[in-house]
């Protein structure tokens, strides 16, 4: 397994090929690859024709995956105020690599597990690992990855929602020979690979885990027994100035995946945004479906947490004892992370890179990241999304 990433940001469509081409064969030799992951910046989608089949042409990848991203990573970089684009290419000896597409219309039309399985052509005994990238304003990105996660239970799925653009048409999805402005298209990668996942939301929990008492559709009544806005006038004044203050323009509310456990920490939460409440009431309105009885906590974010909340993760997964060396990794950002929220470039791939050493690495800056949480498939927003490509046998134990 060998992985090689380039990032050009020349705008000629021939010197942009020829720039991506050179650093990828100093890296990666002329062998023959199986895999290129193409992420490109919308203001070359009207050359994109120009690009896309000679530099397909050049590397001689079997398998072609991406989108178009209104912000670029690729290499060492994450290139937000300028047009740039990103390639990850990969030689995949003894790993099977099944390519597909789906529109709203076959969402919808879709009856179950089954459904998926003949559609990928790939059943959950194949232990698949699937890259998924879907264009936000033609397919129903939620419906589409929990259908996914129900196919294929605990398999790791990452990707993102293109961006960049303002209306449908807009953005850009690659897949082989073709290149769609609509559904959603992916890769399922079985056999000697595994993709080891990292899903930081960048919050922090405030007060203590409650149940819910009362819920319906996403409106939560109760809150242990309580309507929840005076739980949450009852907790603010509690809490340090600093986390008031944050509290007032950041404040999110993250539920618990796996009701089993018994303690709740970092990562075991699925961090949804607050969009209303009812004086009167008390009751709060969230971006999900809520149900009576889950365990949930208030959480803050700005980018001290989400830094720290990365660096932990991170941390965690380079000591994972008997952990597989990665060759290569994808990153997907939101776009309301970045130097907007740290004030300072590169963050988050800087923080890659400080774990794991230089590593090939490509991805975008996301309308929506795809990634797990508690082993199940989520479309979350002002996140982060690391895959890093090992090999199985290595991270067994």
């Amino acid at each position: 397994m060998k992985f090689a990433s380039a990032l050009t940001t020349k705008k000629d469509p021939l010197d942009a090929i020829q720039d991506l081409v050179s650093q990828v064969r100093t890296e990666i030799g002329p062998e023959k690859t199986d895999l290129a992951l193409l992420f490109v910046h919308p203001e070359f989608l009207p050359q994109l024709n120009e690009i896309y089949k000679p530099l397909r042409s050049a590397i001689g990848a079997r398998h072609w995956v991406g989108c178009s991203g209104a912000s670029i990573i690729g290499g060492h970089r994450e290139v937000e105020n300028e047009p740039a684009i990103s390639l990850l290419v990969a030689q995949l000896p003894e790993v099977e690599i099944a390519p597909f597409t789906v529109t709203q219309h076959e969402l919808e039309e879709s009856s179950g597990p089954a459904f998926w399985h003949f559609q990928l052509v790939v059943t959950p005994d194949d232990n698949p690992n699937i890259l998924l990238f879907a264009d936000p304003f033609s397919i129903q990105s939620m419906q589409l990855v929990g259908a996914l996660g129900e196919a294929y239970p605990a398999a790791p799925v990452a990707g993102g929602l293109a961006s960049g653009g303002q209306q449908p048409g807009d953005c850009r999805l690659f897949l082989d020979d073709q290149i769609l402005d609509e559904g959603g298209v992916g890769i399922a990668l079985t056999g000697k690979i595994a993709l080891r996942t990292i899903v930081s939301q960048g919050c922090r929990p405030i007060g203590q885990p409650l149940t819910i008492t009362r819920a319906e559709k996403n409106i939560i009544f109760e809150l242990a027994g309580r309507p929840p806005l005076e739980v949450l006038q009852e907790l603010l004044p509690k809490l340090p100035e600093s986390d008031q203050k944050l509290a007032r323009k950041a404040l999110f509310l993250g539920r618990v995946v796996n009701e089993y456990q018994e303690e709740f920490g970092r990562g075991d939460f699925l961090i949804r945004n607050l969009i209303g409440h009812d004086p009167q009431s008390g009751a709060l309105a969230v971006g999900d479906f809520m149900r009576t009885g889950q365990t949930v906590q208030f959480q803050v974010r700005d980018g001290q947490s989400a830094a720290e909340d990365l660096a932990a993760l991170l941390t965690r997964e380079a000591k994972r004892p008997k952990r597989a060396r990665p060759h290569g990794a994808v990153l997907f950002s939101c776009l309301g992370r970045g130097e907007g929220m740290y004030g300072a470039p590169n963050h988050d791939i800087n923080a890659l890179h400080q774990n794991f050493g230089p590593l090939a690495t490509a991805g975008f800056f996301c309308n929506g990241e795809i990634g797990p949480i508690g082993e199940k498939p989520f479309v979350h927003g002002f996140t982060s999304v690391i895959g890093l490509f090992t090999e199985p046998e290595a991270e067994k134990g």
